[in-house]
């Protein structure tokens, strides 16, 4: 199973998305990730057996909980282009200490890639680059639209992620709450 620990943004952040995306309109050369996708990833795990997923759930809820709110995602100030010009996004800050406490409790079912992992880079991808580069025109016409929001995270999801022909589906295995929050039933199946 693919899995990644993701950070939703809200309802009103996601609201205020969707007109960034009209702002962007429809170009050609990007498919836009849209708002049942929208989240921050704070750490990828990619294929994890099957029967490691639910001791991997268990030490993300214990982590998480571990974490005192409130955490605070902040993104912006606008829209930027990283991995070779590829990928459209929004910088998100606020979220080490968050990232930090999945990766530590992950690391024992999922260790590091060879070489090491590259250092937590808090992003929302808005889109990504159709198998070709975009004009330089079009690259700078994107890049740098401003954009500003913060919506408080109560909860971390692990995300199962399955590829289908209309893109990535998303499926929560787990809702881990933050320490201090209200307890939230952990949603199994749950599809975003």
């Amino acid at each position: 199973m693919r899995l990644f620990a993701a950070a939703w943004p809200d309802d009103e952040t996601r609201r205020r998305l969707g007109g960034l995306e009209l702002e962007l309109g429809s170009s050609k050369g990007l498919r836009f990730v849209g708002p049942t996708r929208w989240h921050v990833t704070l750490r990828f795990l990619g294929d994890v057996a099957e029967p490691a997923v639910a001791p991997l759930a268990d030490a993300v809820v214990a982590a998480v909980a571990s974490v005192r709110g409130p955490v605070v995602c902040r993104l912006g100030p606008g829209t930027g282009w990283f991995t070779g010009v590829r990928v459209l996004q929004l910088p998100a800050a606020g979220l080490d200490g968050l990232a930090a406490a999945v990766r530590a409790a992950t690391l024992p079912f999922v260790g590091e890639p060879p070489g090491g992992s590259a250092p937590f880079n808090g992003h929302l991808t808005l889109a990504r680059a159709k198998g070709r580069r975009l004009g330089v025109a079009a690259l700078g016409d994107m890049a740098g639209i401003p954009f500003e929001a913060t919506f408080p995270v109560h909860a971390v999801d692990l995300v199962a992620s399955a590829p289908s022909p209309a893109g990535h589906v998303y499926t929560t295995v787990v809702r881990a709450p933050l320490g201090g929050e209200r307890s939230e039933e952990r949603r199994v199946g749950k599809e975003c």
